[in-house]
């Protein structure tokens, strides 16, 4: 009997609007207090990551979170406390991914935040997938993960000066443009669309091509 094989890998795939309004959708993560912005789930979605900073923890086939963080003094102010709850939620996770923050003048703690995020992670997380500071100030990133297939599908739009309307992300050019810094684990595989993104084709955005 041949042994199953696990892929510790996660699949990202970048999608248009309205690719991504036809998922199936439930346990939205919301980022006001009021409301849980940290969810445990075998599935779970978020929306209209700007200047905050949102993603997950996954250990492939057993467990996976997603959280939305703002950018604001409470969420600075309980860091530590919101870092303990995601690692004690998925104690042991093997990949990670983590999206957002803007470089605005009326958010100055998005990138502060995201830094800090991003170094937590980066030390506990052995696969870590990176999508650092949207570019547009008219920019989001929205989200649904899947453990059963482990897959995260991202909406990136953005809105230029040229258009009135949001365009999103459905080529590699855009995509570059679209994020400050990317960082694709070694395990994962990118997608936009139906198309693989392979280190051959970008190759300073996957771990592996840089070292």
């Amino acid at each position: 009997m041949e042994s199953k094989s696990i892929s510790f890998g996660s699949s990202i795939r970048f999608v248009n609007r309205d690719v991504y309004k036809m998922l199936e959708k439930k346990n939205f993560i919301d980022y006001r207090h009021d409301r849980p912005n940290i969810l445990k789930a075998d599935t779970f979605f978020s929306e209209e990551i700007r200047t905050c900073t949102g993603g997950g923890l996954v250990n492939p086939e057993i467990e996976a979170l997603g959280f939305h963080f703002w950018d604001d003094l409470t969420n600075q102010n309980k860091f530590s406390y919101l870092m303990n709850c995601l690692f004690r939620f998925v104690k042991q996770p093997q990949n990670g991914l983590i999206v957002g923050s803007k470089n605005l003048k009326q958010s100055p703690l998005s990138i502060e935040q995201f830094q800090k995020i991003k170094k937590v992670f980066s030390e506990r997380i052995k696969n870590l997938s990176i999508f650092e500071e949207h570019t547009f100030p008219n920019s989001e990133t929205n989200y649904h993960y899947s453990l059963k297939n482990d897959t995260w599908t991202l909406c990136a739009q953005f809105q230029d000066r040229k258009d009135m309307y949001y365009k999103s992300v459905t080529n590699l050019e855009r995509l570059q443009n679209f994020y400050r810094h990317i960082s694709i684990s070694d395990g994962d595989r990118l997608f936009i669309g139906d198309k693989e993104i392979l280190p051959a084709d970008a190759p300073e955005i996957f771990k592996s091509s840089i070292r």
